[in-house]
């Protein structure tokens, strides 16, 4: 939001409001980071997000009561979210980071038993990325027969494009304040769907109560502060604070942004932060932005009157190709970011990442992460393929950790084998009893030589890959033997043996633990799966539900949402490389192109979305009441243990709705684990030091199971 807008717009009386039922079939383009932004806003701290990780309580709830009573009016939404980052120059973590600090009161007074104020440190922690969160909310769009597309850099430019284009795409667009700054006549900024009304700002009566032609208005919104850019520091001074009228009074002495920012060039801060090239940049990024035409090109708005380094404020130039794919959802741009800054920015994670495992763990993603970057440049223009790219950490912010993506033979090449045999994919469906492709199905259908020569063949180039099912095994496959579970000559390793084996002894009709088993033996690989405790030690909080009304009601754990930082750092990891090894695919001209289903393939890919510590907390809670019952009711048989302390967590967790049936899933993945660490002891694959940690815990729990 531009700083302060909100408060003189307000002030002047400029926000207009209008009923809902004028939008009656009204197409409205909805600018996706806006209204999702609302959203988790609306759930408050029911969304326990930064103590539970993982996506936000009530959030799917929350979208689809938001679509349904958008379409009662009779609403046509279309939303647009963000692509890629507009390039920035300044270096990683030069401002402050506040949210670590918030969080870590936060849970000293939670763990004190101030519940409220603990909540209230959580609510104020900027806990949710929204990047994270946006394919659970593409899948429940998707199900809602809801449109959405990501625009190439910004949602606000592409929006803008829509609405102006001589089709009339879009009637009205509904957005944040920034969309102001573009050619637009009015921007709805508000929509009361319980009142059945909607406000709204009109450029033209802003313009006329300042006073300004619209050029100086993008000059004032710049200056007053953005996403883009940083209020402009003489302004920021201790007198008075902070306002929009004071940046409309400069505007209106120096006419021009430019000479209001070179009048203070010799001012410390100005010069710090060399902010007349910030202007500059962010000015020509707003009217120059680029957009994907309806042609399928990717061009800047004002086209005829654009300059020609345009990768000096937005960013290195891709193949229109991949700004389509990006735009139908085929991947996220996460690695793509990272290759055009050249920076991949770790950030500390939820728990904060104080202990020196998380610290040690992230040197063991570069591999994963290198991976990806490198199926993404192998078919690019040699400059990308030459690009140094690092990742730069948090708490060591001076020290690089190169990605080294050139590498000979490339990723792509050593998976060159891997193709679906005409047939043979149908064929082995069949013999599976499965019409669904996943890390099981492709496990199982190399359980042999003979599976494998059935299914699989080296590349043919006269081929291309066509159906989604071919594209998802191919993938699959080749993510089984980037990460040691397949061989190049499509064999199973020890560790692959024993992933299908636990796969393969889950009870007929439970629930799939694929992914989990995946992530727990990519942990047990690394050596951050054990019984060791943490370096930083945790100490426990109040023991029962909450009670303060949020949508979580039972404890919470630090030490848990630690090891979900684990969790969630390698399943993202995982996920851009499935999606790198996609796009690869099609860069390579391996697929067939044109096709409507680029959203479907994304969706089927493995570790879609994050994982929270729920399921840990109950587990953890159910054991400590069986321990705690069996010293109390000491001479009593186990199952009646077991029996009070089941009782004792339906009564902790109420917000759950089968807190029976969520053990008896976390006991079954346990037995699937069990069986994968017996066979890779049977091969010598792991230590007997480190299997007995898990062989005497199984003992152990052998008199407390459900």
């Amino acid at each position: 939001m531009i700083r302060h807008f909100e408060i003189f717009t307000a002030e002047r009386h400029l926000i207009q409001t209008a009923s809902l039922t004028s939008l009656k079939d009204v197409r409205l383009g909805i600018e996706g980071v806006h209204w999702l932004r609302k959203i988790i806003q609306s759930l408050g701290k029911d969304s326990v997000t930064a103590a539970l990780g993982g996506v936000p309580i009530g959030l799917k709830s929350a979208i689809e009561r938001e679509l349904e009573a958008i379409k009662s009016y009779g609403i046509q939404p279309f939303f647009v979210f963000n692509g890629l980052n507009v390039i920035r120059k300044d270096k990683p973590f030069s401002g402050e980071d506040t949210r670590p600090a918030k969080r870590a009161q936060a849970w000293d007074a939670y763990e004190k038993g101030k519940i409220e104020q603990a909540y209230s440190g959580w609510s104020a922690s900027g806990s949710v990325n929204q990047p994270d969160l946006l394919y659970f909310v593409f899948s429940i769009l998707k199900e809602n027969d809801v449109e959405f597309m990501r625009a190439p850099y910004s949602a606000w430019g592409q929006l803008v494009y829509l609405e102006r284009h001589p089709k009339s795409y879009f009637h009205a667009i509904y957005g944040g304040n920034e969309l102001l700054m573009y050619d637009v006549e009015k921007v709805i900024v508000g929509l009361d769907l319980e009142k059945g009304t909607y406000s709204y700002l009109s450029k033209k009566n802003i313009l006329a109560d300042l006073q300004i032609t619209d050029e100086q208005f993008l000059d004032v919104c710049i200056l007053a502060g953005f996403e883009y850019c940083n209020t402009f520091p003489p302004l920021n001074t201790d007198i008075g604070g902070f306002a929009f009228k004071n940046v409309h009074d400069l505007i209106k002495q120096y006419k021009h942004g430019f000479n209001a920012v070179q009048s203070y060039a010799e001012h410390s801060l100005v010069v710090k932060m060399n902010y007349m090239d910030l202007f500059c940049r962010t000015r020509c990024a707003i009217k120059y932005h680029l957009v994907l035409t309806d042609e399928g090109k990717v061009e800047p708005l004002n086209v005829d009157n654009a300059p020609s380094d345009i990768h000096e404020f937005i960013g290195y130039r891709l193949p229109d190709e991949i700004y389509y794919y990006l735009s139908k959802g085929l991947m996220s741009p996460q690695v793509i970011n990272t290759l055009i800054s050249g920076v991949l920015i770790e950030n500390p994670p939820l728990c904060n990442g104080e202990t020196q495992e998380y610290k040690q763990f992230l040197n063991h993603l570069l591999q994963l992460r290198t991976q990806a970057m490198s199926l993404l440049t192998q078919p690019l223009h040699q400059f990308y393929q030459s690009r140094k790219v690092v990742s730069i950490y948090w708490y060591e912010p001076s020290n690089d950790h190169p990605l080294q993506h050139n590498m000979v033979p490339s990723v792509h090449d050593t998976l060159s084998t891997w193709n679906v045999l005409e047939g043979g994919l149908e064929e082995e469906r069949k013999a599976q009893k499965t019409s669904t492709i996943d890390i099981a199905f492709c496990l199982r259908a190399t359980a042999t030589e003979e599976q494998a020569a059935k299914t699989i063949m080296p590349k043919n180039n006269d081929k291309s890959i066509i159906s989604k099912d071919e594209i998802l095994a191919n993938v699959i496959w080749g993510l089984l033997q980037l990460r040691g579970f397949l061989t190049q000559s499509h064999t199973q390793t020890y560790w692959g043996v024993a992933f299908r084996k636990a796969l393969d002894s889950a009870k007929p009709g439970s629930a799939s633990h694929q992914e989990q088993l995946f992530s727990a033996l990519e942990l047990i690989r690394f050596g951050y799966l054990n019984a060791n405790t943490f370096s930083r030690p945790y100490f426990g909080g109040p023991v029962v539900g909450n009670g303060n009304g949020t949508a979580w009601a039972g404890p919470l754990s630090r030490e848990l949402l630690a090891f979900n930082s684990f969790i969630k750092a390698l399943n993202r990891s995982l996920r851009n490389l499935c999606e790198m090894l996609t796009l690869s695919l099609f860069l390579n001209s391996d697929r067939r192109k044109d096709r409507g289903d680029y959203l479907e393939i994304a969706l089927s890919l493995p570790f879609l979305t994050d994982v929270n510590t729920a399921m840990g907390i109950i587990t953890k809670t159910y054991l400590e009441q069986t321990i705690s019952l069996s010293k109390l009711n000491e001479g009593k048989a186990s199952h009646t243990n077991i029996s009070e302390a089941l009782w004792k967590i339906q009564s902790i967790f109420t917000a759950c709705t089968d807190v029976k049936a969520d053990l008896i899933n976390g006991f079954a993945f346990w037995d699937e684990l069990i069986v994968a660490l017996k066979q890779l002891r049977a091969t010598d694959s792991i230590s007997l030091d480190f299997a007995s940690q898990f062989f005497n815990a199984n003992q152990w729990l052998s008199s407390r199971r459900l």
